[in-house]
């Protein structure tokens, strides 16, 4: 995972993948439709800009304002999950290529990154073993393809088979002139010297899970006119619907109702949504929006110093992890639960591995769900040794690292940089506390300003150490955790914790980033009258989040995008 601000937009270019021309049909010059064989894509075509694959003729600039194609790369989940409800359950391990989140979401990445070489590779190698795995089970494959076939292709039950798989991995219908370029592939292979049907029917499902119409959501909107918005079509709004609710691909039921014209109107998507809503894939999927929002998992990545935690150990931070996506799993979403316990609940989960850095007995086995005591100096997602771990340095805690979390994840508030030829690395000094070091070293009137609005968040996690246990005093030397979030006061985690729960700042920013993780956007300053307005729907839903979810998808935030305004650059 590399997580980065911002990346530029390039779209894919994809590797030749040799045997009979399968890249003619698993790389295309423009995604966005027309001819499935049409170029290698060896130019990346955008279908944004109007720009074309090498050997493509032009065709102009797009007006941006009208709509158009959007692609996505599928996150990691996306693609494991779009495999196994393909063919089934792979134990094959599949590398895939790095994340790049980007404003905080795998999403948002997704949207702006382009595939290059090496990534290109990994997914062929991928394809090559989920196909692999597949067709070494005779009765699988024969279940999968829905028949045994003769050798050479020839019967109606795999032009069926190339239909509904291809329907179903690139979640539309196939042209009849893809269908029979697919069949073309497999036929050829199948003939070649020691080949078999089999062999040619792998290759196609290789192939198509090469291709750009499987790896790219495929988006498309265009302008409304009597909503002044971009509105997306029904088969973009089942990929939408599935993905933002479920994590997983949508199904053919969702598909035909899309192709029925079911999903074109608010109440046909509340129809459709209830029933996703209802499946456990959707707890996973509203889990893992909260788990991406802490950067719980950055703490797999970290380092702790070893002298100074020696017990910091790979089981350790596993142990953090889980506890932090059971802590939103079945208690921030829990059936009815006011989402904002993400900051002020005192419930938790342990382990054996964790009960010590928690100061609790440990459970028999497992993790158990303990109440925390009102001196236990924690509640809530600030106090998960995950997140705490994750946002500290490698021997200390880190107010300011902590702060800047705070502050850009919870409160939408991002600090600008430090002044060129600031020192920011503050000298060690054993007589003075953190707060007291920072304090002088906010002397420096070019450093005040900024960690002035940081730094007081970050030290109301100071009782908490580098990997999340509990202290009385940093040494020997007394801690000061108070400071004030939009003039209220606070001495501590728990009642930082409680200001945020109150804050109307904290809860428009959990709007902005839900609303930009499931968009895909890095920016949502555009809609924000739509956001507004799912900060009074989640008020009116009594906070439950999964009730909020349920209006949203229905809302014209989801189902369609700001028209950006005409100007030289988009048109």
């Amino acid at each position: 995972m590399k997580v980065v601000h911002r990346a530029s937009r390039v779209y894919p270019e994809f590797a030749v993948l040799g045997l009979i021309g399968l890249c003619s049909l698993a790389c295309t010059g423009g995604v966005a439709g027309g001819n499935p064989s049409g170029g290698s894509g060896s130019t990346g075509g955008s279908a944004t800009t109007g720009g074309t694959g090498a050997g493509g003729t032009s065709t102009g600039p797009v007006d941006l304002s009208k709509g158009g194609p959007k692609l996505r790369i599928l996150t990691q989940t996306e693609y494991k999950n779009s495999v196994a409800d393909l063919v089934g359950a792979i134990t094959a391990p599949l590398t895939l290529p790095d994340e790049t989140r980007t404003a905080g979401f795998a999403s948002i990445g997704g949207a702006k990154v382009s595939l290059n070489g090496p990534s290109v590779e990994l997914y062929e190698v991928a394809s090559r073993a989920v196909a692999a795995e597949v067709f070494a089970d005779s009765a699988r494959w024969q279940k999968l393809v829905g028949c045994q076939p003769k050798a050479d292709l020839s019967d109606a039950c795999v032009a069926t088979f190339v239909q509904t798989f291809g329907k179903r991995a690139f979640r539309r219908s196939l042209t009849d002139a893809e269908v029979q370029q697919w069949l073309q592939v497999g036929k050829s292979i199948a003939q070649l010297p020691g080949s078999s049907a089999a062999k040619g029917l792998e290759y196609i499902t290789v192939g198509l899970l090469q291709s750009p119409y499987f790896l790219y959501r495929v988006e498309t909107n265009k302008l409304d006119d009597s909503i002044k918005r971009l509105k997306y079509d029904g088969l973009s709004m089942a990929t939408r619907l599935a993905f933002a609710l479920t994590g997983h691909p949508p199904s053919e039921a969702l598909l035909t109702a899309a192709a029925a014209g079911q999903l074109d109107t608010a109440e046909g998507i509340k129809t459709a949504a209830a029933p996703l809503l209802s499946d456990a894939k959707a707890a996973d999927r509203l889990s893992e929006f909260f788990s991406e929002l802490s950067g719980a998992d950055i703490v797999l990545l970290v380092d702790k110093d070893e002298t100074t935690f020696p017990n910091f150990t790979p089981t350790l931070r596993s142990s953090m992890l889980q506890a932090t996506q059971l802590f939103i799993k079945n208690v921030v979403l829990a059936p009815g639960a006011d989402v904002r316990t993400l900051f002020d609940s005192n419930q938790t989960f342990v382990d054996a591995n964790l009960a010590p850095i928690y100061g609790v007995t440990a459970p028999a086995s497992g993790f158990a769900q303990i109440t925390l005591g009102p001196d236990a100096g924690r509640v809530g997602i600030l106090g998960q040794a995950a997140v705490l771990a994750a946002h500290s340095q490698p021997s200390r805690t880190s107010p300011t690292r902590r702060g800047v979390f705070i502050s850009g994840t919870f409160l939408c508030v991002e600090p600008p940089s430090p002044p060129p030829g600031v020192i920011t690395v503050i000298p060690e000094d054993p007589s003075l506390t953190t707060r007291q070091r920072l304090e002088k070293h906010r002397s420096n009137a070019s450093c005040a300003a900024c960690h002035a609005l940081f730094d007081p968040f970050g030290m109301a996690l100071e009782h908490l150490d580098a990997i999340g246990k509990y202290r009385a005093t940093e040494g020997t030397l007394p801690i000061d955790s108070t400071g004030t979030l939009d003039g209220v006061a606070f001495d501590g985690e728990q009642q930082f914790a409680t200001t945020l729960r109150q804050s109307a700042k904290a809860m428009s920013c959990m709007m902005n980033n839900f609303y930009r993780d499931v968009n895909g956007v890095a920016d949502a300053s555009a809609d924000s009258e739509q956001i507004a307005a799912l900060g009074q729907t989640l008020a009116a839903k009594n906070y439950v989040w999964r009730d909020l979810v349920a209006e949203f998808v229905a809302s014209d935030a989801f189902r369609s995008a700001p028209a950006p305004a005409v100007t030289a650059g988009n048109q």
